[in-house]
């Protein structure tokens, strides 16, 4: 079975884990030599909401912001070794049980369906390959700049037996989608953050309470996309972020990395064939960025833009710093490609006045 680091051809002799310091947010935060040092967000926000906008009055922004609030105050979420809490609605001597006897196969079908009835809009199973963990981690649960703030890179290890990823998609709102790159999308991008926080601090709850380690991931611990793929969630584009076929780009991504045994999905060949012959001929999500940080390449490459990218595939690279200057700019993560891409599903343009009325 071909997986990511085949199809997208990783050159295994020169391919080295990427550190999670690398991302553009954190490297706003300690990198004195990223474009946007000690800018996020938030930078711009008040002349926004002072500016009279369509899409940036203090209501969008309020939605905006009340729309990531179990991501950013939901800590727990993320603990991968919580301790069994008297409040749990499961006796420590049951949790603590060594797990049933089940086959792969049957707990497959147990773990899609809690995901899916914990809001996953899509979910799918894979091994884990070692190629998609950092190599470093950033210990910071919080995004805003503090001063003097003091941040750690330690090497990232997981306990021996983790050996499967339960990859989660959630969908974004599509009516704030359309009113990108306002405050709305930004609303919608949060909601979905949240619902993932939700998602997978349940699925690794209903993993650990079958006797198995579970441990819960955002875009931390590994690389979302690759995983995705070799689940059988979809393909990676011109646009540089996961194309799913219900939703297009319009998902975010979540996973549980745990040693329970699974059986593994495939990638789903026919689809990411037709990404990809798509995209050679299809430019709108680079057409709509107003920063050109989308390829407009005939085909994939090698070659990175900076050290914020995952070089070692072959794939349309993003210039993910002049990315991150459209979120500065509009003080949303903009997506506006994502609006534009036709597997998104995106109706007619609508107006943040009309997306109050619907």
């Amino acid at each position: 079975m071909k997986k990511a680091s085949d199809i997208y051809e990783l050159q295994t002799e020169k391919y080295e884990r990427f550190p999670e310091q690398n991302h553009c947010i954190y490297r706003s935060l300690y990198d004195p030599e990223f474009t946007h040092y000690h800018k996020t967000l938030r930078t711009g926000m008040t002349e926004l909401v002072d500016s009279g906008k369509d899409g940036y009055s203090r209501v969008d922004l309020a939605l905006a912001a009340a729309s990531w609030t179990i991501n950013k105050h939901m800590p727990y979420a993320y603990e991968k070794f919580p301790e069994h809490s008297p409040q749990d609605y499961i006796p420590g001597e049951v949790r603590n049980r060594a797990p049933e006897n089940i086959s792969p196969e049957q707990l497959s079908i147990y773990v899609k369906k809690a995901a899916k009835f914990f809001g996953a809009s899509k979910v799918g199973i894979t091994s884990l390959d070692d190629n998609w963990l950092y190599k470093t981690k950033v210990e910071l649960y919080s995004t805003s700049i503090q001063e003097k703030q003091e941040l750690n890179f330690p090497e990232v290890s997981l306990p021996n037996d983790i050996t499967h990823a339960v990859v989660m998609a959630i969908e974004m709102e599509p009516d704030g989608i359309n009113c990108a790159p306002t405050f709305l999308e930004f609303a919608s991008a949060g909601l979905g953050y949240s619902k993932m926080s939700f998602t997978i601090a349940c699925m690794a709850q209903f993993i650990r309470n079958l006797g198995y380690t579970a441990l819960p991931c955002a875009n931390d611990t590994a690389l979302s996309i690759p995983l995705a793929i070799d689940a059988g969630l979809g393909a990676l584009g011109r646009i540089g972020i996961l194309i799913t076929k219900d939703f297009g780009p319009r998902i975010r991504l979540c996973k549980v990395l745990t040693d329970m045994p699974l059986e593994e999905d495939e990638p789903d060949i026919d689809f990411i064939n037709k990404i990809n012959d798509t995209c050679t001929n299809c430019q709108r999500c680079a057409d709509a960025c107003d920063f050109g940080a989308i390829s407009n390449n005939d085909s994939p490459t090698y070659q990175p833009y900076s050290k914020s990218n995952n070089s070692g595939t072959k794939k349309w690279y993003v210039d993910v710093e002049k990315c991150y200057d459209g979120w500065v700019h509009y003080s949303s993560d903009c997506a506006k490609c994502i609006k534009a891409c036709p597997f998104s599903n995106i109706p007619d343009e609508i107006t943040p006045k009309a997306f109050w009325k619907r």
